[in-house]
């Protein structure tokens, strides 16, 4: 149960983390926080697995360069702008993807859940940073569960938010942000959120009690 609890935490600070890169621009102070200790053993941490290893060392090599660029803050956040809030742009919203119906699904979700994220995210619901936040707090709440039957509803509302929304349109926008930024950071960034998806996935599948046999 502890590596249950250890795990959980490690994917839900993920799951945050990517949450924050794709939802607004980052403060200088943000950026220098990835010259830091616990973001560099971080991300080792993460090139120990195998299928990660590639994406976070481009991921590092784009870290580097934005390190040392002229007036860092102000051009990563023109990336941004370009990347995702221009005319066109690379959508991050579910709906700009796949259809309308995206974000109409993603309402009743929330609304199912009782959970509000309005005052987090003034985007609509289906936008990137809305479901990898939400799928942060469902780890919590799997983590927090008091029972074997509650744990596993939450694991399972996980699956269902994985397999019915980011691992259906996240590999368009993936493609998309990849093609349509030429500095990289985003496009690395896009990259290694698209192979942990895959792996947690992978993981959840593993993790999730088997039927019962009658």
């Amino acid at each position: 149960m502890q590596e249950f609890l250890a795990t959980s935490e490690r994917r839900a600070e993920l799951y945050w983390w990517f949450a924050t890169l794709f939802s607004a621009e980052l403060s200088d102070e943000q950026i220098a926080e990835y010259d830091s200790y616990d973001v560099r053993s971080f991300l080792k941490s993460l090139s120990t697995l195998d299928p990660m290893r590639p994406a976070v060392a481009e991921l590092n090599e784009a870290i580097a360069r934005l390190l040392v660029r002229p007036d860092r803050a102000l051009a990563l956040a023109a990336d941004f702008k370009a990347l995702f809030l221009a005319d066109p742009a690379v959508q991050p919203y579910e709906s700009a993807h796949l259809t309308a119906a995206s974000l109409l699904r993603m309402q009743q979700r929330l609304a199912r859940l009782a959970i509000d994220v309005s005052a987090k995210y003034p985007q609509p619901v289906d936008h990137l940073g809305v479901e990898l936040d939400l799928m942060g707090n469902l780890i919590i709440r799997a983590a927090e569960a008091t029972s074997a039957d509650q744990r596993e509803l939450w694991l399972g509302e996980q699956e269902e938010l994985l397999h019915t929304h980011l691992l259906v349109w996240f590999p368009h926008f993936e493609a998309a942000c990849r093609a349509a930024d030429p500095f990289g950071f985003y496009g690395a960034s896009a990259r290694l959120l698209g192979v942990f998806l895959t792996m947690d996935a992978n993981y959840l599948s593993l993790v999730k009690p088997a039927p019962s046999v009658d």
